[in-house]
């Protein structure tokens, strides 16, 4: 009889030609337990998604609450679900800015799909600039914002209409124009090597932004939900996006993300034509009570 790993090799895709091959059986707070005991301290907290540990009793609380009521019904939008509308108001009330609506997606690759389409449309333009060496997600637009092209070459052509600049380069802002829909860019850059922004740069990104009217869209994918000891990164810069992007650690394990942005902004989506963007799975309602254990960051 086939083993575990041998069915694993045969029958899940593999993402690399060398997998770590950890058998897990349970896993707790800060480590994962194989199917003979061994001890491993997980160091990458499951890609930024476990930031407060594995069954934290407050997620498994309110997973459990939730799935005693119910679980998928139609979620984009058309059903009033206590849920979402309490992670939302949640939320909004803990940002206090601008940032007042939440658009639910399954991922944080979706949130930047999501996010290059409402910019596109909202502002009539084309262009979208990233910084070099950032890292936004696998979907094709997502990939099409690195400037990195050795890792989507093989996926060429991508999403036309990117351009890059240079994360703290403040003497480059002057390629953001009334042609370019949207700067996206991670406050601080994660796999390009955990890059801060140098002490004025998101305060004159900011400001070029808003004199050319394009939208400053921050990926807090990775930084989001108190991992840079606020619940997000920019809120510790005097300045905030027009579009905040957030994924990995809001579902506590779950996998959730959203495009939060106001009203006027994601309501684009909604009309010429409706269903703008749709999502089978975006805030499914396991996912989105967990908000509550942050509450305090």
């Amino acid at each position: 009889m086939p083993t575990k790993r041998q069915l694993f090799l045969s029958h899940v895709a593999q993402t690399s030609p060398y997998p770590m091959i950890v058998e897990v059986e349970r896993a707790e707070g800060i480590f994962i337990y194989d199917v003979n005991g061994k001890r491993y301290y997980d160091m990458d907290s499951g890609f930024s998604v476990s930031s407060l540990g594995h069954r934290h009793p407050a997620v498994i609380m309110a997973i459990e609450d939730q799935l005693g009521k119910y679980l998928h019904t139609t979620v984009y939008g058309e059903h009033i679900q206590s849920p979402q509308i309490q992670f939302a108001t949640q939320l909004s009330r803990l940002l206090n800015n601008r940032l007042q609506t939440v658009y639910y997606t399954n991922s944080g690759s979706e949130a930047v799909e999501v996010a290059i389409k409402a910019a596109r449309k909202f502002t009539g333009r084309y262009g979208i600039i990233s910084c070099r060496n950032a890292y936004h997600g696998s979907t094709l637009g997502a990939e099409s914002l690195r400037s990195d092209i050795g890792y989507p070459s093989s996926f060429m052509p991508g999403m036309p209409g990117v351009s890059h600049i240079d994360f703290n380069a403040i003497n480059q802002l002057e390629y953001i124009t009334l042609e370019t829909a949207a700067v996206i860019l991670e406050p601080v850059q994660a796999e390009a090597g955990v890059i801060l922004p140098k002490k004025d740069f998101l305060l004159k990104l900011r400001q070029r932004c808003h004199e050319t009217g394009a939208l400053l869209v921050l990926d807090e994918i990775q930084t989001g939900f108190g991992r840079t000891g606020s619940l997000f990164a920019f809120q510790q810069y005097q300045m905030e996006p027009d579009i905040l992007l957030m994924a990995k650690a809001m579902g506590g394990g779950l996998p959730a993300g959203a495009a939060m942005s106001s009203s006027e902004i994601l309501g684009c989506l909604a009309d010429s034509p409706p269903l703008g963007h749709i999502t089978t799975f975006g805030g499914h309602p396991s996912a989105s009570p967990l908000l509550v254990p942050y509450s305090k960051c």
